[in-house]
């Protein structure tokens, strides 16, 4: 016969072991761990993003004046060439667009001596329009007033002729080095005004022994560079 003591005593040695097991922490045991899922979610994604396309123009450092066109370029090698001959000008415009970034529309109106012209522009006086007085018709117009254009993301873009020069530099030695049958002197006192067709397209006599050479040219005003003009002719018959 067990005493009322003894039953007390196993009674107690068992609540005590459901307690352990309910709730508090115990020597030795090993919690399990619950995942919650959420119906219908979509799992992380571990995908690796595309990457960006760069445009490879962005890399041009120098536009190169022909009587070909424009001749882009990064350091010696051409990456493209814009032929002001036979691109369309929205064509023309968007592809300039990515060596100099977004242009501004520019127009200029009819006058005496000047057609009516199209243009759009960067830098401080670079452009590039419909024909002017002085190209063929259908060859489209590129004039640089500037040494260089810079970016909108801070890369500086020069623009020379086919022999190195730049706006701004002197005109002597290409002066010297040029025939006579493809430059003119448009002098009006006390400066010096000379225009040279430094890469001929053409030379077409007018009358004797004048003749209007075509190209890309260069205007000088007191021995510096003034402009760089794409192909076009020298003389002025207006």
């Amino acid at each position: 016969m067990k005493s009322s003591w003894g039953i007390a005593v196993v009674t107690a040695a068992v609540l005590s072991s459901v307690a352990g097991c309910a709730g508090g922490d115990v020597v030795g045991s090993v919690p399990t761990a619950t995942a919650t899922v959420t119906a219908g979610a979509e799992p992380p994604s571990t995908a690796t993003p595309e990457p960006t396309p760069v445009d490879e123009l962005a890399a041009v450092d120098t536009i190169v004046v022909s009587a070909a066109g424009l001749s882009l370029r990064q350091d010696e090698t051409e990456l493209a060439m814009l032929d002001v001959v036979v691109l369309p000008l929205d064509d023309a415009v968007t592809l300039l667009s990515r060596v100099l970034g977004e242009p501004r529309a520019e127009g200029v109106e009819a006058d005496h001596c000047i057609a009516a012209q199209t243009r759009w522009g960067w830098g401080t006086a670079t452009h590039i329009g419909t024909p002017d007085l002085y190209t063929d018709e259908g060859t489209l117009t590129f004039t640089a007033r500037d040494a260089a254009v810079v970016t909108p993301d801070g890369r500086s873009v020069r623009i020379e002729t086919t022999g190195g020069l730049a706006v701004g530099d002197p005109i002597a030695p290409l002066d010297a080095a040029t025939d006579a049958t493809v430059k003119d002197d448009f002098s009006v006192e006390p400066g010096r005004d000379l225009g040279i067709v430094y890469d001929l397209d053409r030379t077409t006599q007018i009358s004797g022994d004048e003749w209007s050479p075509h190209g890309a040219s260069v205007h000088s005003t007191d021995g510096a560079i003034e402009v760089i003009r794409s192909t076009s002719t020298l003389k002025d018959f207006c």
